[in-house]
């Protein structure tokens, strides 16, 4: 490996590891959240809520634009082009939330819940402020430094954790999760402007260096949207509101790991992958193999614990959401294999695949899941999605061999280190999981989860190590990670040498 792209391969990893530590941090915050609320809200109140998010997800990824990867790949950036980017996010926030207002009334009537109205009503600023950072924040992103968004995201948590509880305790009534929905990105927002100062200007003279983004996105957000909030839109006219709120939060557990650890590793792999050069392809593959690496032991939690998960977040109240936990996580990682396909097409301008490849699992998504779920109920509309998510891997496997020439079984034969790695961990999780739920109290069940956890991940760490060198010590995550900690070691050592020769 040269020492450009040994560089790079660094900065990669670092940013990485900043995105994912302030999502993970972010996450834990969000969970906390969830459990104070817990206690406090139902499973009905939850539902009602969710019932509304999806149709905002929907609505937001509809005009959903792509600024910084349009930004990121820019040569250079100039202060026309940031005016630019912010005049777009402006006009984007205004339709949004213009939408969502007149959607409110018949949202309500549809599923003869008048409350419906003014909650979709607040929730509209939600996505309205999310569009509205600063587009100055990109340049950190471009120099790989992303400890400014992690100081803006965890002040949003932080502050939405604040409210959200405070208006829970005193009102416990289903304003204090949209209050936390809306506060988040207001004071994210307001953050990006004073870390990264912009007076913005309106303007569209640099339209042409988005158009190109935007018109693909579309297509590409309005059918991943969909993919994602489908089974939210169709299960609430066909169960209860309790037992929606059950699945929704259920479904919204199963997420945690995809959004604290792809999401926020998209950025840093387009960076990447951007000056990669001739290599692609074999970056491609030690991106898709570190990605997996580090997010198949966390989704084996919800996976092999999801009843041990919902008692010691959630409570007793909740034990129906374990088994949706399971099954939904064991969906998620139907698609593990093509996780960065829509980044590499990004990069590369071929944002159309992006839109071909959520499509064919849109077409495959609606009717299997509609079916699904008026003949079975919610394990229906599970099955549904787990096919449809399959199709949608399988089409983003044979994208990736059209742009970059890697083979299917190239891109699934590098995750076989993490697979085969997590079998002995997973049992460490499996064959203990009778006696924590043998526990007598709630705490005892936590400290004891806690021991075991951290055997399991060593019995992870230790697994992935052996992998590593039985496959003969190749390039990737695992390698670096073991030449830093031996530098570090060896300077550790010679300094404590040195100290130790000095004349007393």
């Amino acid at each position: 490996m040269s020492t450009k792209s040994s560089n790079i391969a660094s900065k990669a990893v670092g940013a990485g590891a900043w995105t994912v530590g302030t999502r993970l941090i972010a996450k834990l915050i969000d969970l906390a959240m969830l459990l104070c609320l817990a206690r406090f809200l139902g499973p009905a109140e939850f539902g009602l809520v969710a019932t509304a998010m999806a149709v905002v997800f929907i609505v937001e990824a509809l005009f959903e634009l792509p600024m910084a990867a349009a930004l990121i790949r820019l040569p250079e950036l100039t202060p026309a082009m940031l005016h630019t980017a912010f005049t777009l996010s402006l006009l984007r926030g205004i339709v949004i939330a213009l939408l969502l207002l007149a959607l409110a009334w018949p949202l309500a009537a549809f599923n003869d819940e008048p409350r419906l109205t003014s909650l979709l009503a607040v929730l509209a600023l939600a996505p309205a402020l999310r569009g509205l950072v600063s587009p100055r924040m990109v340049e950190y992103a471009r120099a790989f430094n992303f400890r400014p968004d992690s100081a803006m995201e965890l002040s949003g948590k932080a502050v939405a954790f604040t409210v959200s509880v405070a208006i829970a305790v005193i009102t416990r009534s289903y304003w204090a999760i949209a209050a936390a929905t809306v506060c988040g990105p207001l004071v994210s927002t307001l953050l990006s402007y004073y870390i990264a100062p912009l007076r913005p200007r309106l303007t569209l003279v640099h339209w042409a260096n988005f158009s190109s983004l935007i018109g693909w996105n579309f297509l590409s957000q309005l059918s991943a949207a969909l993919n994602w909030q489908i089974d939210r839109l169709m299960l609430p006219r066909l169960t209860t509101d309790t037992v929606f709120g059950q699945y929704a939060m259920g479904k919204q557990m199963s997420e945690i790991p995809i959004q604290a650890l792809v999401a926020p590793l998209a950025r840093p792999a387009m960076a990447a992958l951007a000056s990669a050069g001739g290599s692609q392809a074999s970056r491609y593959l030690q991106l898709s193999h570190a990605i997996a690496l580090v997010l198949i032991p966390v989704m084996g939690v919800p996976l092999f614990w999801p009843d041990v998960l919902v008692r010691v977040t959630l409570g007793p109240a909740w034990v129906l959401a374990a088994e949706w936990v399971r099954w939904l996580s064991a969906v998620a990682l139907l698609g593990l294999p093509a996780v960065l396909m829509g980044s590499l097409a990004m990069t590369l301008n071929r944002s159309r695949w992006v839109a071909v490849r959520t499509l064919v699992e849109l077409l495959a998504r609606l009717p299997l899941v509609w079916a699904g779920a008026v003949h079975f109920g919610i394990p229906g509309a599970i099955a549904g999605s787990a096919i449809a998510t399959a199709t949608g891997t399988l089409t983003a496997l044979f994208i990736v061999r059209r742009l970059i020439g890697t083979g299917l079984a190239q891109q699934v034969f590098a995750l076989w280190r993490p697979m085969v790695s997590m079998l002995p961990a997973g049992a460490v999780l499996w064959l203990a999981r009778p006696r924590l739920m043998a526990a007598e109290s709630l705490t005892e069940m936590a400290i004891s989860a806690v021991l075991v956890g951290a055997l399991y991940l060593l019995v992870y760490a230790l697994s992935v190590l052996a992998a590593w060198r039985l496959a003969g010590r190749p390039a990737g995550l695992e390698r670096h990670l073991v030449d830093t900690l031996r530098k570090r070691f060896k300077h550790s050592t010679n300094a404590m040498e040195s100290h130790g020769t000095q004349p007393q």
